[in-house]
């Protein structure tokens, strides 16, 4: 197994439970991106270090594959596993900065009419109805956005890669065209909580997939069993899932290579024979395998693309037109505790596209245990645009300082939550900050990101791979690759691990179960509209719904 990330640990899984013997070479540490950071020396007094991450995850009610695994998962006390470390998120909170309110909007919201009765001029007046009350939208524009979420919802399959992959989200839902408000919702608002990515560089069949898997949870319909809208766990990544799910590997007998960064593939005869890697020494050594799962970031798996491999599956060579960008974390250790919602919040204002979660008010542990005692709660937030300039530092925050990002973070969700009169955020309550040490300096006064996220931009669907390759025994797992849920999560991670497993028993002529993959929900009610336009689709005419605004890629 080459790579110690989510998708890496949930081949391990599944593999070791079917009889493999499995070997886990990591560079780093074992969870990657979805890990805890402990900043070392910040605990005293035989406390523990406080609880830094690469920012703050939530699990959507829409994720079947990756809680799966969580609950086959074994933690001390639940009988579910760590699926029972998740708790509910009952809100969801658009801060707003010049004197305007805050919007805090409890889940499910609106409330929805019975599913059993739900039809299209239900669905569409749902969505006008949320979107000018949570949005605030004009009549005009909510009508509009509810209706090309409508020819979303009854585009076919071919439509939605054929036509919608090969178009920006904001060219699709025209941007261009209508308020800034109509923008801070639908572009780059509520899309930088769904998706790692930005509205004019995400494809709209990314953005309108989960978009639509969040819209049927919000009505309750397509979520796992037992769940809810929005969960996040009880603890830290490392506390509460991580930690036991290495353990539990190593029971299942597992073996945990840390240190070792994978260089190359040696190809000999149409198959892999070996894997370079080199220690943490500069020490190199050969891996040898039966069968070789390459479960590591897109941008360093591409650097494993020699002519040999190449030469042995050419359609490789695609992924070195996927693209990344910057998701980060940093989070603000305060000394009282300040549950700004019961749920995440999106600073609509910030050039940064921040969003954070108040952590404690979910925790077990008390957060006085971490760190000096003092520490009462962790701010979590998420920079997710680093190529715009600040909203007061007029500076890209790739240009930036560490203690710069984190000072002019601090100044604009003081400017969205003080503006009102109250006084929410207070620079007393400041114990300290961490910011994911991924960021480096990049020697010129500014950063650069060791642990960039995949983006679905336009066409990257027919960029991306297989889980199964044309190299017999090599396989590719990770949210890079194609999968049901498309974007870059953790959910796609376990499914990527998923689907390369069952491309690796089907080589070994095994006759283990297959891992399930799990297929986001599709409402029946909508099958016609789904059917119909599938032959306008080979048509060449637009879906039917598509009757104000038509764009061609």
């Amino acid at each position: 197994m080459l790579g110690g990330g989510v998708a890496g640990l949930s081949a391990a899984h599944e593999l070791a439970e079917r009889g493999f013997r499995v070997t886990v070479y990591e560079r780093d540490t074992l969870g990657g991106k979805a890990r805890s950071v402990f900043p070392p020396g910040t605990g005293t007094g035989g406390r523990l270090d406080l609880p830094g991450e690469h920012g703050f995850r939530f699990f959507p009610g829409f994720y079947f594959d990756l809680t799966d695994t969580m609950r086959r998962t074994p933690f001390p006390g639940n009988a579910d596993g760590c699926w029972g470390n998740l708790t509910r998120a009952t809100a969801y909170m658009m801060a707003r900065a010049g004197g305007r309110e805050d919007l805090t909007a409890p889940f499910p919201f609106p409330l929805p009419p019975d599913p059993r009765i739900y039809d299209l001029a239900s669905f569409s007046a749902t969505i006008v109805a949320g979107l000018q009350t949570v949005g605030r939208l004009s009549l005009g524009e909510a009508t509009f956005a509810a209706q090309k979420l409508l020819v979303y919802v009854t585009s076919s399959g071919e439509r939605r890669l054929g036509q919608w992959d090969g178009l920006t989200w904001a060219d699709y839902i025209r941007a261009d065209r209508f308020s800034d408000e109509y923008n801070k919702l639908l572009a780059d608002g509520v899309i930088r909580n769904l998706a790692a990515t930005k509205s004019k560089d995400a494809s709209t069949h990314s953005i309108g997939l989960v978009g639509e898997a969040t819209v049927w949870s919000i009505l309750g319909l397509g979520n796992e069993p037992g769940s809810s809208v929005d969960r996040v766990l009880n603890g830290s990544t490392g506390e509460m899932w991580l930690d036991p799910w290495v353990a539990h590997l190593r029971r299942l007998g597992v073996t945990f290579e840390v240190g070792f960064n994978v260089d190359s593939l040696q190809v000999s005869g149409g198959r892999v024979t070996g894997a370079g890697v080199t220690d943490a020494k500069g020490a190199s050594s050969t891996v040898s395998a039966d069968w070789f799962v390459v479960a590591m970031p897109c941008e360093r798996a591409v650097r494993l693309l020699s002519p040999a491999v190449l030469a042995a599956d050419p359609k490789l060579a695609s992924i070195r037109s996927l693209r990344t960008d910057w998701m980060v974390g940093l989070q603000f250790f305060l000394r009282k505790e300040v549950p700004l919602a019961p749920g995440h919040v999106n600073f609509m204002e910030s050039n940064w596209a921040l969003t954070s979660i108040s952590q404690a008010q979910f925790w077990k542990r008390d957060f006085s245990t971490y760190g000096d005692g003092t520490v009462r709660d962790c701010l979590s937030v998420i920079l997710s645009d680093w190529f715009t300039e600040g909203n007061f530092l007029k500076k890209k925050a790739k240009d930036c300082t560490r203690a710069e990002i984190a000072a002019e973070t601090w100044k604009v969700m003081k400017a969205h939550l003080n503006d009102t009169g109250r006084q929410v955020l207070t620079d007393d309550m400041l114990h300290s900050w961490f910011m994911d040490p991924a960021m480096v300096p990049d020697g010129s006064g500014g950063l650069t990101n060791e642990t960039p996220l995949f983006i679905q931009h336009p066409g990257s669907w027919k960029l991306r791979p297989g889980s199964r390759t044309g190299i017999p025994n090599l396989f590719l797992a990770g949210d890079w690759v194609r999968t049901p849920i498309n974007v870059t999560t953790m959910e796609g991670a376990n499914q990527g691990a998923r689907q390369a497993v069952n491309a690796l028993l089907d080589a070994a002529g095994s006759r283990e179960s297959r891992c399930d993959v799990h297929e986001l929900y599709e409402t029946p009610l909508f099958a016609l509209e789904r059917a119909n336009d599938k032959v306008r689709y080979r048509l060449g005419l637009p879906n039917q719904w598509d009757v104000l605004d038509t764009r061609r890629p």
